[in-house]
């Protein structure tokens, strides 16, 4: 244990946190690492999504723009898309997820950028009596070319799930933040 990476330690350390965290969320983790390299968090320069091919579809990343007070998306896998509906490069968080659950998700994404953090979810999302989405997801805070940490890489891994009739989504709201300074 004595001979690990900081890298290795801190990959332990997210496993040992989210054991139930797919392997495709492992991966983009490590890749995340990877830019960081010695710093608390990357530089968005840093991190090319060409890096992690097989996880291009499910990639995304905001950028907090100080005029609009808002989170915008910068960068939206294929998978991402199509998950929304459509094309959200270049709209707000806010217009994305609407006004319900705007406040819940904009507490949570600055609580990522604000300490840092690393933030991990699972949740079904129910789409009709017989659907579900299952999504998880895994946000992580990256620096802008000033050093302010404004930026959000996340992956997005959505399963539609087919459920007996009068069926129930099983698995509640799981999230669990991660100080980056405990990912040293």
């Amino acid at each position: 244990m004595t001979n690990m990476t900081p890298k290795d330690r801190a990959q332990a350390e997210f496993r040992r946190r989210v054991p139930d965290a797919s392997p495709k969320i492992q991966s983009f983790f490590g890749a995340w690492l990877d830019a960081r390299g010695d710093a608390l968090v990357p530089r968005r320069k840093s991190f090319s999504p060409v890096t992690i091919p097989s996880l291009l579809r499910f990639v995304w990343i905001y950028q907090f723009d100080p005029r609009q007070q808002e989170f915008v998306c910068q960068l939206a896998g294929e998978s991402v898309n199509e998950a929304w509906g459509g094309s959200i490069r270049g709209r707000t968080i806010r217009d994305i997820v609407g006004e319900h659950d705007y406040p819940m998700v904009r507490s949570r994404w600055d609580s990522v950028v604000g300490w840092p953090a690393v933030l991990y979810g699972a949740l079904d999302e129910r789409l009709t009596s017989m659907e579900v989405w299952q999504a998880e997801r895994l946000l992580l805070p990256m620096t802008s070319e000033d050093g302010t940490i404004d930026v959000m890489l996340g992956i997005s891994l959505y399963r539609l799930q087919h459920m007996a009739s009068g069926g129930k989504a099983n698995v509640p709201e799981l999230i669990i933040r991660i100080p980056c300074a405990e990912l040293q």
